[in-house]
This record gives C-alpha cells, sequence and structure tokens, in this order.
C-alpha cells in the first residue's frame, strides 16, 4: 500500500466511511478533489483535520443529554439588598439531568440559576456565587432561601422557631439577624421564592 492509499485508509477509518461518496460528504468536499488528491498524490492535512473535527461534532450530538436551565443577571443580594426591577432571562446555562435528579434531587423544570451580591452569607455563599434555586419545595424548613422582602432580593438562612416565627440569618455574624412571621408570607411584603439547593464558586 503506497502512502497516499494508507492516507486514504486513515481518512476512512476516522470518519467510519468505506466509500468515496460518504467520505467526501464527511469532509465536506466533492468526489472529483478527492480525485484530485490522488492524482498529486498527497492528502491535505486540513482534511484529517476535517475528519476528526466530523466524529467530534457527531459524538457531541449522539452524547449530549445536558438540559437548559434559565440563569438570569439580576442578583440576589446577602448585603443590604439590591432593588429588584427587571428579572429578564439573560442566557440558558447546561446541567446533567441525571446530575440534577440523583445528586441534587431536584427537577429541572424547577429550578433556575442567579447571582449572589454581597458578603453577608460569607463564608458559605461568597459575592459572585452562582446559585441554584428551587421553586417548588415542600414546606419551609432550616436552610437557605431567596426571598423578596419590601421590594428587595435577598438571600438569607431562615430558621424556624416556634409559633411561626422564623429567623432571617446571615451567616456573616457581621451582620444581625432579624424575624418575620409566616402569617406575612403572602406575596405582598415578603415572598419565598425558593431554596436553594447548589451553589457554584471560586474558592
Amino acid at each position: 500500500m503506497d502512502d497516499f492509499d494508507k492516507q486514504l485508509d486513515d481518512l476512512f477509518k476516522t470518519t467510519k466511511t468505506s466509500r468515496i461518496s460518504e467520505l467526501s460528504e464527511a469532509l465536506g468536499v466533492s468526489p472529483t478533489t478527492i480525485r484530485t488528491w490522488r492524482g498529486r498524490n498527497k492528502i491535505p492535512a486540513s482534511a484529517f483535520r476535517k475528519a476528526e473535527l466530523s466524529i467530534q461534532n457527531d459524538s457531541d450530538v449522539k452524547t449530549d443529554t445536558r438540559i437548559s436551565l434559565s440563569f438570569y443577571e439580576i442578583s440576589a443580594s446577602a448585603g443590604g439588598g439590591a432593588l429588584v426591577e427587571v428579572e429578564e432571562q439573560a442566557n440558558l446555562i447546561s446541567f446533567e439531568p441525571e446530575w440534577l435528579n440523583k445528586e441534587i434531587g431536584v427537577n429541572a423544570n424547577d429550578v433556575f440559576l442567579m447571582l449572589v451580591d454581597g458578603d453577608s452569607m460569607y463564608p458559605t455563599l461568597k459575592n459572585g456565587a452562582m446559585i441554584m434555586v428551587n421553586k417548588h419545595f415542600n414546606g419551609l424548613s432550616d436552610g437557605i432561601y431567596v426571598m423578596r422582602h419590601e421590594q428587595n432580593l435577598l438571600v438569607k438562612r431562615l430558621q424556624m422557631l416556634p409559633n411561626g416565627i422564623i429567623k432571617v440569618k446571615s451567616d456573616n455574624n457581621l451582620y444581625e439577624p432579624w424575624e418575620i412571621n409566616k402569617e406575612n408570607l403572602d406575596g405582598t411584603d415578603i415572598e419565598i421564592i425558593g431554596r436553594v439547593v447548589w451553589s457554584g464558586q471560586r474558592m
């Protein structure tokens, strides 16, 4: 087998094709071009790059089962509170649905992503940390939540106390805790947006 035939055989193997017509389609060239290569007894390096790229793209299409989650550019303040004016979806970020279900225990349709603004939840959540918020949670229990309070969007740790009292706490001891009553969670002045179930941040 001469050099050209060997190179051609390599292309067939890389692209998983067996005929010139199939190879030309995989490489995005005409059969005439491939015959021209034979006349020159040389296959250009660009053909091999195209072959590798075509297999990579084909693999991505077959194996990519990720689900895109909504990501909002507005920030949930972990400081004094950021005024919420517009909640416009900026882009989408993808996650593996199996990972969401098994590791986080949520349905992709029930969660969204946003950023933390401020240091009141430090060191648990740093300024700029991305958080995943579950909109559909079964009842309030101790944990970290995104809440709307007097037009401020906050991320805080909630602690359930007797008689329907909820202590709103910051993990940063520089911030004082305060209390609300469950009866006030009617969406008028105070609304629980969702529970924080995951965070991604720089160490």
